[in-house]
């Protein structure tokens, strides 16, 4: 048994103390979307001081952030940039489909699974529009995530000083109606996360309107959104909170309760 400097047991000599120590703290972050130094001391049965250090050093690489509510740490853009969603494999996709299908019935529009990766959204699952005509289908998309229905949800279950540190200076336009200013975007997110479910009207390109909601997941590493498309010409504002009261009724796991439509100004923020 080999004893590091501070006294900690290694149990193998070839093991670099505080390394592992890093690593465990790591995959601490991996599982919440918020750290605070107790919590770390205690499930890693160390003092808070040296719990302080540990994620004061991940914080100098990158790793976390202090979070912008000035309580605990949250993953940084490093670990964000290089983590694959948890939500991408084959039984994940597979599981989401009854869903999917659920809200086409019920909107008749398109419907898409999507992720987020680093700043940017990935398409995972989607089912077509019987209508003509329909946006098509997206499966396998990759788009920034800050011009996205799908993207601007994910976005909003994360803490600002993460969402500031993933995204460009410069926030790309895609459609007319893009958000590029990051103070506007922060203002939106924040609308959204009140609201439950998010909004693009024509921000991911001309002539595109978009709701989504959260599908599944409790990390920022597994959810999942459900975004419904449609074109502009049968969206507009009153029919996407038509289309969000479906989606928002069906990912919570009723898809056969007929649906009541959201009335005007019911979320507060529109």
């Amino acid at each position: 048994m080999v004893v590091d400097p501070l006294g900690v047991e290694t149990g193998d000599a070839y093991t670099i103390a505080s390394l592992d120590l890093g690593l465990r703290a790591l995959d601490l972050v991996l599982t919440r979307d918020r750290t605070t130094v107790g919590e770390l001391a205690a499930h890693m049965g160390i003092g808070r001081s040296r719990a302080h250090r540990t994620l004061r050093t991940l914080e100098l690489r990158g790793y976390v952030s202090p979070s912008s509510t000035g309580r605990g740490f949250v993953a940084g853009s490093a670990i964000m940039r290089m983590g694959m969603p948890g939500a991408t494999s084959p039984s994940e996709r597979y599981a989401h489909r009854p869903v999917l299908e659920c809200v086409r019935e019920k909107t008749g529009e398109d419907v898409h699974a999507a992720v987020l990766a680093g700043d940017r959204v990935m398409v995972t699952e989607g089912r077509r529009s019987p209508r003509t005509p329909s946006i098509g289908l997206r499966i396998g998309m990759v788009a920034p995530a800050h011009a996205m229905a799908g993207g601007k949800l994910l976005l909003s279950l994360l803490d600002d000083g993460q969402v500031l540190s993933l995204l460009p200076m410069r926030l790309a336009r895609l459609g007319p109606r893009t958000i590029v200013d990051r103070t506007v975007l922060l203002d939106e997110l924040a609308v959204t996360r009140e609201r439950g479910w998010a909004m693009a009207l024509q921000e991911s390109e001309r002539d595109v309107d978009s709701i989504a909601v959260l599908l599944g997941g409790r990390t920022w590493r597994d959810r999942v959104a459900l975004v419904v498309s449609c074109p502009t010409h049968r969206g507009g504002e009153k029919r996407l909170r038509e289309l969000a009261a479906i989606a928002l009724q069906a990912a919570g796991g009723s898809c056969e309760v007929p649906i009541t439509q959201m009335s005007e100004g019911e979320d507060g923020c529109l």
